[in-house]
């Protein structure tokens, strides 16, 4: 059995304020762990705010939030001329990347896994040969790393001499167990049609990523945050985090609840503020309440 609950704030980095406002989340709330984007503008200073604020690396789980969905590749884009548009920003979707998988063979597919080879490298020296993140973990943003073909450049990647001596000890599969919500019924009906279809998509691969991730040492926490996937309001952790946490306690695994609490005030601060979809997403209402959840969760935890 563990007690071990990690409250995870993903897509720490876009700017230094919005990374203050993950950090409050820490300092007057129960965030105990962060993914840092490895392609902001701003990765140095808020390394640097990560380290004032935690200082021995102790009380703040450090991740690697691996990114091919906004920005500009770390490798460069003329080494990654698949992954991005004219203008070098990333631009290819899950589903592109979920059709590569199945679509793409032979001197192709090398060629495709080569560059997504090359941008994972690059991002895990952004962070810890030319920022020291101190990262004990990877995950990636809308959870590309599952699809195979970026889930096993990420393991060629972790093998190689110039990673040898990095400490991942978690690699998320973001897939909630489904007991713990199906005996809710008014969560379960809660939960969005997306929401759904996210689930079952990454579920197909979850078996075969434990599997591999088990046979290295990898560790998997148990996962609560796809469900409800920026709603994880109050409302929502309070009435289901008792069953998931009692279904960690039974598998003897640690817990990670998936947070969006870092919002940006306005569509310039994006990485592409091209895009509406992003827009929408980081200027959410919903991520105030995430982060009011998290300062919220704070008083509850002491009960």
């Amino acid at each position: 059995m563990t007690d071990k609950i990690w409250f995870h704030a993903d897509d720490y980095g876009v700017t230094i304020e919005q990374s203050k406002r993950i950090l409050d989340c820490w300092q007057n709330g129960v965030l105990n762990s962060v993914s840092v984007l490895p392609n902001t503008n701003a990765l140095k200073e808020v390394c640097t705010l990560l380290n004032q604020a935690d200082p021995d690396g102790t009380q703040i789980r450090r991740v690697l939030h691996l990114n091919f969905v906004e920005g500009k590749p770390v490798a460069g884009a003329e080494k990654v001329p698949d992954l991005v548009d004219k203008t070098g920003y990333f631009d290819k979707s899950f589903l592109q990347f979920f059709r590569w998988n199945y679509t793409e063979r032979g001197i192709k597919r090398h060629v495709l896994a080569r560059q997504i080879q090359l941008e994972i490298a690059a991002q895990l020296h952004a962070v810890t040969k030319n920022n020291n993140f101190r990262i004990t973990a990877i995950d990636s943003h809308q959870h590309y790393h599952m699809i195979p073909i970026v889930f096993d450049s990420l393991m060629k990647v972790l093998s190689k001499e110039e990673f040898k001596d990095l400490k991942i000890r978690h690699i998320r599969i973001p897939v909630d167990p489904i007991s713990p919500l199906i005996h809710n019924t008014k969560m379960r009906r809660g939960v969005p049609r997306i929401n759904w279809m996210k689930w079952g998509i990454l579920k197909t691969y979850a078996k075969r990523n434990k599997t591999i991730l088990y046979n290295r040492g990898i560790e998997v926490p148990v996962f609560f945050g796809i469900f409800y996937t920026c709603e994880m309001k109050k409302e929502v952790v309070e009435a289901l985090l008792p069953a998931y946490k009692a279904y960690a306690d039974k598998q003897g695994q640690e817990l990670e609840l998936m947070f969006h609490p870092g919002n940006l005030i306005a569509g310039s601060e994006l990485l592409d503020e091209r895009s509406r979809e992003l827009a929408a997403f980081y200027l959410s209402d919903n991520r105030y309440d995430e982060a009011m959840c998290l300062k919220r969760l704070k008083e509850i935890m002491k009960k």
